[in-house]
């Protein structure tokens, strides 16, 4: 029995000491040159890392911006597909405003890697459509859309390659569409297997007109010559037609075009009829998570331009400026340096007052922060200044529901842990309100700060029950 509780002490702190390196250490391998962490970094908030600030006026040299398309409702719609478009590539802390009068539109946004990529379709129109390349007819377009899903597949070959894809999800007539067009234009195989047997019947003719040919030698070599002559004439004239309609077959071979813009994005056909709705297309492979990154970056960009309606106003770019944060890198540090010392002040106390089972509740403190903070990066949670203050309050909060449990700590440790963790959750019933309430909000302060605390609330409790008690026991 004893052996079993040591066993399980150690398997509990190897747990802990794993979560905690890889929290506040994080796993790297080798990409080529450079070393990559496996774990996400953190989405910081422009409060913190900044922020690029975008201008965008009407294009006056654009032919299709005519007086009838420069109306209110146009500008309006224009800005309202550009929200609809940084949503759909997972921005969230950004600002879009609109002058309604001239129509520019002024757009902020987080600065990090995939800054650079927003930006290079931002202006785009974004009028989608697939075309007969031989004729230009426009078979579909953007209304025929429901939604663009991107995938990164790894290789099945090679750990280090991936694949980029794309899968564009037709609405119930599109699809319709989508699966006659599959129909009509398939690709065109030269058929083999046709000549192959002209070339065998061409065999079998001459076979036959040989052995004839020894059986009447002796008595009508002429009229065989001739015979043989014309089964030959017979045979080419066969393969030559069989040459000619395939030759024909292949150019009535057709093909579709995607276009964006009237830029063409490729061009296709298809080898079987498709009729579960949706277009997959391959849009590039790559060798590096560097390089695999800029391609997801640009795919999910194409994506969020088809999935959403086009703008019916062309733009272009007069202002493209970096916002440094208001609050300087070393103010930051300095207020995560103080916490930190707090944070062991209060460790330490615990040590000092509950001795033995100070250090167990101080250890499992330390797992639970590390836990916590890799749900933040995992769950992409936007953190701003509002933010970091609610990790500091989730630190305090799983600090009175540890020290609670151990004034209560008798032999019984389950019964003590029911009683301080009914009295600790009928308590934070306001809190985890007050969080859930903040979650629906559009300002990104108060959102971060919601979303934060009803993670840690949430963390905190089934942590301390699953760890916590287990090890007090």
């Amino acid at each position: 029995m004893k052996a079993q509780k040591k066993l399980s002490i150690v398997l509990i702190l190897l747990i802990i000491i794993l979560i905690s390196i890889i929290s506040f250490v994080g796993i790297f391998y080798q990409d080529k040159n450079q070393m990559v962490s496996v774990i996400p970094d953190y989405n910081l908030g422009t409060d913190l890392s900044g922020y690029r600030k975008i201008i965008l006026t009407v294009d006056e040299s654009d032919e299709g911006n005519t007086e009838e398309v420069l109306t209110y409702d146009n500008f309006v719609k224009s800005a309202n597909v550009i929200k609809a478009r940084l949503k759909s590539m997972g921005i969230e802390d950004f600002t879009v405003r609109c002058d309604e009068g001239e129509g520019q539109i002024e757009i902020t946004i987080p600065e990090n890697d995939q800054t650079e990529y927003v930006l290079a379709d931002i202006t785009q129109k974004g009028n989608f459509e697939i075309r007969n390349t031989a004729n230009d007819e426009v078979l579909m377009n953007n209304d025929d859309i429901r939604s663009v899903e991107v995938d990164v597949v790894q290789s099945t070959y090679s750990t280090s390659s991936s694949a980029i894809y794309m899968d564009i999800h037709f609405t119930n007539s599109g699809s319709r569409t989508f699966r006659n067009i599959t129909r009509d234009y398939q690709n065109v195989v030269t058929n083999d297997s046709a000549e192959n047997n002209v070339v065998a019947e061409t065999n079998s003719t001459y076979n036959e007109t040989a052995s004839n040919t020894t059986a009447e030698n002796e008595t009508t070599t002429n009229t065989t010559e001739n015979e043989t002559s014309d089964t030959n004439s017979t045979a080419n004239e066969v393969s030559n037609e069989t040459t000619d309609e395939t030759v024909a077959e292949e150019d009535n071979t057709t093909e579709i075009g995607l276009y964006i813009d009237d830029t063409s994005m490729m061009t296709t056909s298809f080898s079987e009829i498709i009729d579960n709705g949706v277009m997959s297309l391959s849009l590039g492979t790559s060798s590096s998570a560097e390089q695999t990154k800029i391609l997801s970056y640009q795919a999910e960009s194409l994506a969020a331009i088809l999935e959403n309606d086009a703008m019916p106003v062309q733009y272009s770019v007069t202002g493209n400026i970096y916002v440094s944060s208001p609050i300087e890198q070393n103010t930051i540090n300095i207020l995560i340096g103080i916490g930190i010392c707090i944070a062991l002040i209060m460790l330490i106390v615990a040590i000092v007052k509950y001795r033995v089972k100070g250090v167990i509740v101080s250890v499992c403190m330390i797992g639970f922060i590390a836990l916590y903070l890799l749900i933040l990066r995992y769950t992409n949670v936007v953190i701003t200044l509002e933010g970091i203050f609610s990790i500091a309050l989730v630190f305090i909060i799983n600090y009175i529901l540890n020290i609670m449990i151990l004034n209560r700590l008798q032999k019984n440790v389950e019964k003590t842990f029911s009683k301080a963790l009914t009295k600790f959750s009928l308590s934070m019933i306001p809190m985890l309100i007050l969080a859930v309430v903040c979650c629906f909000s559009s300002w990104m302060s108060l959102f971060s700060f919601g979303m934060i605390l009803f993670w840690g609330l949430v963390t905190s409790v089934v942590y301390n029950v699953v760890i916590t008690r287990t090890f007090l026991k």
